[in-house]
């Protein structure tokens, strides 16, 4: 044996006798009874070498039970450099390839993961396999995402925990830790952009700013384990997971035949991909902006029909406008109009919601006659105001006869009282 590795044994011995005499005491209460050379070891070592010490605290594997030696192999009783030995199963640190087996090794076995949490998938490792991430990898690419990649390696929290890194306000930001590094995604020839364009879009507003972890994030569309770039085909179905009406009613629509016959996605030609705007009406119709205008030339019957769908939503709408105001005016006026506010708050408002929906159908008739309906239910609700109000109206004018009579007895009154007082001689 050389004098340069007695060196080095003797060193970690040493370090060895100094972490069991620290560390484990200052672990007291998240390590097990048994003694653990590697928690003592690494917490008097310097950074980074004990990172993974102060990272542990916290981790999920920690709180069910497991130590280093379940990932990285050894034996943690032991004292000496033994301890970290091929005959003491020691792996040390994973190559990269090998990380989703050794993952898999538990998160695979459904048996086996029963013990801490029945309901956790066990088919991670087979969806990863599947994945973009996963193909590259079997083909030589290490530069690709593994477990560690998004789930950490040390401090690994549930995905139900804010500080998680696969919580789902977290995720465009771990996503985007490779995607959005146009240096590290150079070789793949892809955009680096998406997260950016993302955060701009409706649903980072709702996930990001209004907290609604409903919305999506990257993994609701493109998978998580199983990340994969929706297909021309499919993009219309992880869209209707969703917006399952819109997606019905498109599959109904003139533009369903073409956008197969073009291979123009469904839903992003229209709307977007990442950076996908909160759909107002000026999306419909002829006027500059409406993406009808990009195919559908002035004159053409596609062109008449975005502009006739247009044209019945916004007289629906004046119409809704109309009648709120007059419900508003007849209860300021202390008037009894709940009845036709229900009316209008359970049938009209969502009839507009569903006429826009509809225009995905592609057909200005079908549109047109739930605007008819719209606009009569609501007129009905707006005939019942104004008749509140013409009563409130005729009430006003029927008190102005009794008023004019307390005013003139009023005044007569008064006559009679200076007349008195003029006939009363002074004393």
């Amino acid at each position: 044996m050389n004098s340069a590795r007695i060196f080095w044994r003797l060193l970690l011995l040493g370090v060895l006798a100094l972490g069991t005499a620290t560390g484990n005491r200052a672990l007291c209460e998240e390590t097990p009874p048994a003694p653990n050379t590697c928690v003592g070891c690494h917490s008097a070592l310097p950074e980074p070498l004990n990172a993974p010490v102060d990272a542990m605290r916290i981790d999920i594997h920690t709180e069910k039970g497991l130590s280093c030696v379940d990932c990285h192999g050894g034996d943690a009783t032991l004292m000496d450099v033994t301890a970290m030995s091929p005959e003491s199963g020691f792996r040390g640190k994973p190559k990269r390839a090998d990380i989703p087996a050794l993952c898999g090794r538990c998160h695979a076995d459904g048996a086996y993961m029963r013990r801490y949490n029945p309901r956790l998938p066990t088919d991670q490792l087979q969806q990863y396999w599947t994945s973009v991430h996963g193909q590259r990898l079997q083909a030589g690419d290490e530069k690709v995402a593994t477990c560690v990649s998004c789930h950490g390696a040390h401090g690994i929290l549930p995905p139900d925990r804010a500080q998680s890194r696969v919580f789902a306000a977290n995720v465009p930001d771990t996503c985007g830790h490779c995607h959005s590094d146009a240096q590290y995604m150079a070789e793949y020839h892809i955009p680096t952009d998406q997260v950016d364009k993302y955060k701009r879009s409706v649903h980072a507003e709702m996930l990001l700013v209004q907290r609604d972890l409903s919305a999506p994030a990257c993994n609701d569309c493109h998978g998580n384990h199983g990340a994969f770039p929706p297909g021309v085909t499919s993009i219309a179905e992880v869209c209707g997971q969703c917006h399952a009406n819109n997606a019905a009613f498109f599959v109904k629509s003139p533009h369903k035949p073409a956008f197969d016959r073009l291979g123009l996605p469904e839903c992003a030609t229209c709307h977007s991909n990442h950076e996908i705007h909160r759909a107002t009406d000026d999306l419909l119709g002829g006027q500059e902006g409406a993406v009808c205008r990009r195919c559908h030339d002035p004159g053409t019957p596609g062109y008449d029909a975005a502009v006739s769908m247009r044209g019945a939503i916004e007289h629906l709408k004046v119409v809704m406008a109309d009648t709120d105001s007059m419900l508003t005016k007849a209860r300021a006026m202390g008037m009894e109009v709940s009845q036709e506010e229900y009316t209008y708050r359970e049938e009209v408002r969502p009839l507009l919601i569903k006429v826009r929906t509809e225009t995905h159908r592609g057909d200005p008739v079908a549109l047109v006659d739930a605007v008819s309906a719209g606009i009569k239910t609501a007129a009905t609700s707006e005939g019942a105001a104004q008749a509140t109000l013409f009563e409130a109206e005729a009430r006003r004018r029927r008190l102005l006869v009794p008023l004019a009579l307390i005013i003139v007895l009023m005044l007569l009154l008064y006559a009679k009282l200076r007349q008195l007082e003029r006939q009363d001689p002074p004393k």
